[in-house]
């Protein structure tokens, strides 16, 4: 049975029992930012499950995509040494929120696997947790299962919890037996068959989430939940396995296309390399699909766990002898294999295959550079005759060339060697901590539950501001912020922010006179518009007000934000469909857009799209907002946000001809309320995103008045205008640098004469080095003097010190073969001991070190030149 027919089979089968089909959420979780990616099927019912928020549904079933490549559930390193490790895997699942419970639990999933699927009885088995006879009872009584085929497990393998307090309760699994001629001989079963995991293999999970457990003072305790629920969860790739007959998953449909891709790539075949080409495959999954649920290649975060995944894959490539950039070939066999369950994704594969091609060309100059510096390092091991590289050479390819640490242990590990990973840490400590990326602010805080309990007892907060600026409505609810409060209306015409745009101000009224400034309007959680506001008053619940919003901010903020997606329309016909939204901040002052493309953009395509954005505001298009099923908005060709989650329904912003955008922001009537369009800037904000900051309306009239008062200013400076005004400009320019030309020539010619005594009266070493300590004056160029003093003495050693304020700064040179002393070592070593910062190369190094430690450092540095 081929997986896209089993992913049918199972939505179909719980469609049956009364379940909702759900979309599988992003891989970057929505509602929890204690995870990297989304790693399994009820990351996005957390909520639910936790009683903060009431379920739509009571019975769901999903696909959901899942990645374990980071974090606390990480299967990165153990992808291909496995049958069935993956980085990217599809979990299915049906839940129960308060509905049905074990009995209704076990009888489907054991109907689906042995009617439906019609896996042989006896190849199954299954497991209770050790309290739980209950469950063993119902797979006996209930299903037939016998008692030989039950087996008890203890709370490390049969009990899930979400933390240390929360919902928990007793887990029920099924193993299918691949055989005995897939037994692991070294397995000890004297507890349980089932410890023979190379045979025996998990194939679906049922949690029953019967308890809470919660903090009495100090103690843990744990009680019964008044609504008990049911996480399920089935691995489609192990399932296919069972059912096409394969013990390895990467042997199923899922892999095959995949496979043959790299199989023609490379030239060789899978059954000859299996190990490498399972972990490309893998990894082309992951890329693929993170990459088109947004996540960019990055230096830290989700995007460093994709970058590693694209990197192992390039190395593992380069292991089968591929040296040309190919990874970007396996996107169409990924998406092909996954079917039409992810189209979403699907439809993002320009974008995935223009910045797979841009990551590998980056990391195969850096693969090429790091394995030849790394080559040198392990041939320095073996003459030496040492196994463990240390720390801080590890650290240095790392940091200064750009090689992945994993790589660096993995390419050790085939050489018998090993890094010093605790040497490693070490250095990392030393760097300067990487500035974290502060997380998007939530209203809600430790609050959520407060949020949730207004919605269920008063209903969701009705947004009026699409038609109204001004209306009365009662207050329903009240959250403490700390120093200031969120109020919840049952209806306002306070945007709160999202989508980029920011939230609204305003007034809230009474009676006419005002009775708090609302300061900024968050959506803590889906459905509550939460006002924040530190009112002087004491605001009553119950009581109705008046909601007035700061009307002029509104107006300059709609303008920026229609004229955002008459930017993002003109970008990708200007640079190509691969551009997709990375970012976005909309207020009332500019808006600024982020973007996917892999170059700066010229002036001449910022030129036009200026002007391409200008001529719709020119026409005056009317804006019009629609509500669609989302099928349809698609149908229309509407553009979806990176890994954004949409409803049935949706909200469609149209500029006929020119834009289609899924959006619930507020925007203006007609594009030419927007006035005039100006780009401030285009600027890098990581490989692969551009940022455009640009304006309208008040603040590009505003940006022009100041540019042509500047204009003004410099046309009277130089009594000439326009053309000749540049002319005349430039004549000084040159002027200004042939002048400073000059000046650097006169500079080095005083420098070169004044230094001649400073070069004399060297001594000699011990190995007949002529050498020379130069204490410089504040206006002498260092490296200037040290490389006058080698062109004097070709074979010399020289060490410069100057005073620069509160730091010694230090030059050392020698001459560049000479095999007694390396610069940068020497400089480092003494540096790293008193707290001074530098390096450079064998042949001279650069550094400084605190004023009161100078002293010190040429004492020391002294010392190791007396010893050549």
């Amino acid at each position: 049975m081929k997986t896209a027919d089993i992913r049918d089979k199972f939505t179909t089968f719980f469609e049956k029992q009364g379940h909702i089909k759900l979309a599988s959420a992003s891989l970057v979780p929505g509602n929890d930012p204690t995870l990297l990616f989304t790693n399994a099927g009820m990351v996005q019912f957390k909520d639910e499950f936790t009683g903060q928020a009431n379920p739509k549904e009571k019975r769901v079933v999903t696909i959901q995509k899942c990645v374990r490549a980071g974090g606390k559930h990480n299967d990165l390193e153990n992808v291909g040494f496995t049958a069935r490790h993956h980085t990217f895997f599809e979990m299915m699942g049906n839940f129960s929120f308060g509905d049905y419970f074990k009995h209704e639990a076990i009888s489907m999933a054991w109907r689906f696997l042995t009617v439906e699927l019609g896996l042989p009885k006896e190849k199954l088995y299954v497991t209770a947790h050790h309290s739980d006879q209950e469950a063993a009872d119902i797979w006996h009584n209930q299903e037939g299962v016998p008692r030989d085929h039950i087996f008890f497990r203890d709370d490390k393998d049969n009990f899930w919890e979400m933390g240390e307090v929360g919902p928990c309760g007793p887990c029920s699994e099924i193993f299918y037996d691949h055989g005995e001629k897939n037994s692991d001989p070294n397995a000890d079963t004297s507890n349980c068959i089932l410890d023979d995991e190379d045979r025996y293999v998990e194939i679906w999970n049922l949690v029953f989430m019967q308890f809470e457990k919660y903090r009495d003072g100090s103690e843990i305790k744990k009680r019964n939940l008044p609504k008990p629920c049911v996480d399920t969860g089935s691995g489609l790739e192990r399932v296919a396995a069972a059912l096409q007959g394969v013990y390895n998953n990467f042997d199923t449909d899922l892999f095959k296309e995949i496979l043959e891709k790299i199989e023609e790539i490379s030239g060789k075949k899978y059954k000859d390399h299996p190990l490498w080409m399972r972990v490309v495959a893998d990894h082309a999954r992951s890329a693929s699909m993170l990459l088109s649920d947004g996540v960019i290649p990055a230096n830290e975060g989700r995007g460093y766990v994709l970058r590693r995944i694209i990197r192992r894959a390039i190395r593992h490539l380069d292991l089968l002898g591929v040296t040309k950039t190919c990874f970007f070939e396996l996107v169409d066999p990924v998406f092909t294999s996954l079917g039409e369950e992810y189209s979403e994704n699907a439809k993002n594969r320009d974008f995935v295959v223009k910045y797979l091609r841009l990551e590998e060309d980056g990391f195969r100059k850096t693969l090429a550079s790091g394995l030849k510096l790394l080559e040198k390092e392990i041939k320095e091991l073996k003459k030496s005759k040492a196994l463990v590289l240390s720390g801080e050479k590890v650290f240095a390819l790392y940091d200064t060339h750009g090689f992945p640490v994993d790589l660096t242990q993995m390419i050790l590990g085939e050489q018998g060697l090993s890094a010093d990973d605790i040497g490693f840490e070490a250095e990392m400590k030393k760097q300067k901590e990487r500035s974290k990326k502060a997380g998007d602010f939530s209203a809600a805080g430790d609050n959520v539950k407060d949020f949730y309990e207004i919605k269920e007892t008063h209903g969701e907060s009705q947004f009026r501001g699409y038609d109204c600026e001004v209306i009365k409505s009662k207050l329903i609810g009240r959250v403490s912020l700390g120093e200031s409060d969120a109020l919840v209306f049952e209806a306002t015409p306070f945007y709160p922010e999202g989508g980029g745009q920011q939230g609204d101000t305003g007034e809230i009224l009474l009676d006419g006179a005002v009775v708090g400034l609302v300061e900024d309007t968050k959506k803590p959680v889906d459905g509550v518009i939460a006002h924040i506001t530190k009112s002087n008053f004491e605001l009553e619940i119950g009581q109705e007000y008046e909601l007035k919003i700061d009307s002029h901010q509104r107006q300059l903020t709609m303008s920026n934000h229609t004229a955002t997606h008459l930017l993002q329309a003109a970008l990708i016909k200007i640079l190509g469909s691969h551009i997709k939204q990375a970012g976005s901040s909309v207020g009332p002052e500019r808006l600024r857009f982020d973007f996917t493309h892999p170059e700066s953009m010229t002036r001449e395509q910022i030129s036009k799209v200026e002007k391409m954005v200008n001529d719709q505001i020119k026409k005056a298009q009317k804006v019009t907002p629609a509500i669609m099923s989302k099928d349809e908005a698609m149908q229309k060709g509407a553009m979806a946000l990176f890994g954004e989650k949409y409803g049935d329904e949706v909200r469609v912003i149209d500029v006929p001809g020119f834009s289609v955008e899924l959006c619930g922001g507020t925007h203006v009537n007609s594009t030419g309320d927007i006035g005039y369009f100006k780009i401030l800037s285009e600027s890098s904000l990581a490989t692969g995103v551009r940022r455009i900051e640009a304006v309208t309306s008040n603040g590009a009239f505003e940006y022009c008045d100041r540019k042509l008062r500047v204009l003004e200013k410099l046309e009277t400076s130089f009594s000439a205008k326009d053309d000749v005004l540049l002319a005349k400009v430039a004549q000084l320019q040159e002027s200004l640098q042939s002048q400073n030309k000059e000046i650097r020539e006169l500079k080095d010619k005083l420098q070169s004469f004044s230094a001649q005594n400073l070069l004399e009266n060297t001594k000699s070493l011990k190995n007949g080095t002529p050498y020379k300590h130069i204490e410089a004056s504040a206006e002498d160029d260092i490296r200037k003097l040290g490389d006058l003093f080698i062109d004097k003495y070709p074979n010399g050693l020289v060490l410069i010190t100057q005073k620069r304020g509160d730091k010694l700064g230090v030059l050392l040179k020698t001459f560049k073969k000479n095999k007694d002393i390396n610069c940068s070592d020497l400089v480092k070593e003494i540096f790293n001991a008193l707290g001074g910062k530098g390096g450079g190369k064998p042949d001279m190094a650069q550094g400084s070190v605190e004023l009161n430690q100078g002293s010190e450092f040429v004492k020391q540095i002294q010392v190791k030149i007396d010893e050549l």
